[in-house]
């Protein structure tokens, strides 16, 4: 169950954008490269005319599902990264890519309770290149819109890449790639299925004092908070917008155990997330009737502009604490 807020009347909606991705067609390398594109076309070097079909001609790696964007995302891994996945191994030597497809969704109207695809929102890459990408952990970032224009402007683009590389800083135990190939095989009797493994880098919160937040996040803490659970580590040091929605069920999940309020807050950029359990009412029932936790987050949305930043507001309800 989802209550939605806006402080303000105006509020562009957050695109999060988490890091996947590719670079040359299938089988083929980077000696036969298309025509050059404009400088204004590219993220890192890279262009969409350099990716195209690559969704026929690569291998589909995973699928994944954004409960809070409602966004359906596909992976794909050309050959020298397949290659690789098939071999368990962390070690992506240069020219690995992946490509990732964002996907709206929308109720299927035949059949209400499926949510289907209608339409992509963005497409993610993520390129091996050890020497061209050292500042980012051997991988290059590039993220377009479905008209093939990079989603950041060129100013904006290398604080994008370094977060989209503390992000992937959690997985550095597979290489600082997300997905992993999806379990295709039919179980037999008795089988277990395998679980998905930990990341080998937690996001670390410490119990700071409220008052050491930026301004902007005080303001937003519940009434008389006196401690926080604040986040520390690769999150903290690179954020951007879409950290804010990302980070979100992170902090639900730790305010609600550590029964404080939890906060990522950038005190250069006045960004911020917060999630506290709802002072007014802390029970809920969830869906299925389930009894929930009643959670409010408030972050930071859009870009602002001078440090001033548009506000969003949102309830959840909790289940299985």
């Amino acid at each position: 169950m989802l209550k939605v807020y806006f402080p303000h009347a105006k509020i562009a909606a957050t695109a999060f954008v988490m890091c996947l991705a590719v670079l040359c067609l299938a089988g083929k390398s980077f000696s036969e490269p298309p025509a050059a594109a404009p400088a204004a076309d590219t993220m890192n070097g890279y262009s969409m005319a350099q990716f195209r079909d690559f969704e026929k001609n690569w291998h589909l790696v995973t699928t994944r599902f954004r409960k809070d964007t409602g966004e359906m995302r596909i992976t794909y891994a050309n050959d020298i990264a397949w290659a690789a996945l098939q071999k368990h191994s962390a070690d992506y030597p240069d020219g690995a890519v992946f490509a990732k497809i964002g996907l709206m969704t929308q109720d299927d109207p035949a059949f209400t309770s499926s949510a289907v695809p209608s339409g992509a929102r963005r497409y993610q890459f993520m390129v091996r290149d050890h020497k061209k990408h050292a500042e980012t952990r051997g991988w290059g970032y590039a993220i377009f819109t479905p008209a093939g224009k990079p989603t950041y402007k060129k100013e904006d683009q290398d604080v994008q890449s370094l977060a989209c590389s503390a992000c992937h800083d959690l997985v550095s135990d597979r290489g600082y790639v997300f997905s992993q190939p999806m379990i295709l095989a039919v179980a037999k009797e008795g089988d277990v299925m395998p679980a998905a493994p930990a990341p080998a880098l937690q996001v670390s919160f410490t119990t700071d004092d409220g008052a050491t937040l930026p301004q902007a996040a005080q303001k937003n803490l519940p009434a008389n908070t006196a401690k926080v659970r604040r986040v520390h580590g690769p999150f903290e040091k690179h954020v951007f917008p879409g950290t804010m929605g990302e980070i979100r069920p992170t902090l639900i999940k730790e305010a609600i155990t550590a029964r404080l309020p939890a906060v990522l807050a950038d005190d250069a950029s006045a960004l911020f997330a917060i999630a506290y359990i709802n002072p007014d009412k802390a029970e809920c029932t969830a869906a299925g009737g389930k009894k929930g936790v009643s959670v409010i987050t408030v972050s930071t949305a859009g870009q602002g502009t001078d440090n001033n930043h548009m506000i969003k507001k949102m309830e959840y309800c909790e289940a299985g604490y």
